[in-house]
């Protein structure tokens, strides 16, 4: 339960408090389900705005788990949420998320992915809104380092970090370094060479 009291010297005080709650329970061969409630009243200029909100959390296999839940306000709006999350894979996790309204934005779907690779980490994720908008984003965040014999890919160094150079002669696809790099098709490969050295 938190309460609190907002005044201002030219204008009324504005009252908030919340009480939520939230359980871990287990349902039969499902474990570690969770679910939550939370009530919150917002009062400001002799307005009132009372909101419910309630999820639930389903886990289920290896690092995968589907949520729900519902928001609801003395206005009239209501919104459904359900997302599904995929992070059984080490080094991947994706997610999908669903969305609807009665007021307002309508429906909209979304979804994202992150990968780590021995080329750097990537990701994307997009939203579509129908009516509304779409948008889609790539990113790569790494390092790239030219070399005599093509660009090497590799996790991301640090500008003053001290990189080394691999040379597998010729051969390529190979990891290095626990992974964090990959030779090029040249056999290069440039990975982070550990802690700077100074005199």
């Amino acid at each position: 339960l938190s309460m609190s009291r907002l005044s201002y010297w030219n204008s009324d005080p504005s009252d908030n408090w919340t009480l939520s709650l939230s359980k871990s329970f287990d349902i039969g061969s499902f474990r570690g389900l969770s679910a939550a409630l939370s009530l919150s009243r917002n009062q400001y200029q002799y307005r009132t705005q009372n909101q419910v909100y309630a999820s639930v959390t389903v886990p289920f296999g290896e690092g995968r788990q589907v949520s729900y839940s519902l928001r609801h306000d003395n206005q009239g709006a209501t919104q459904h949420n359900i997302s599904y999350l995929d992070f059984s894979h080490p080094d991947t996790a994706w997610g999908l998320s669903a969305a609807s309204r009665n007021q307002g934005e309508g429906q909209s779907l979304s979804g994202n992915i992150n990968t780590v690779t021995p080329r750097g980490n990537a990701s994307a994720d997009f939203t579509l809104q129908p009516g509304q908008y779409s948008s889609l984003g790539l990113n790569w965040y790494g390092s790239l380092t030219a070399t005599a014999h093509g660009v090497a890919l590799g996790q991301s160094v640090a500008g003053n970090e001290p990189r080394m150079m691999v040379d597998t002669d010729g051969i390529a696809g190979i990891p290095v370094s626990n992974g964090s790099g990959v030779t090029n098709r040249y056999g290069i490969a440039v990975v982070s060479a550990g802690a700077s050295y100074l005199q």
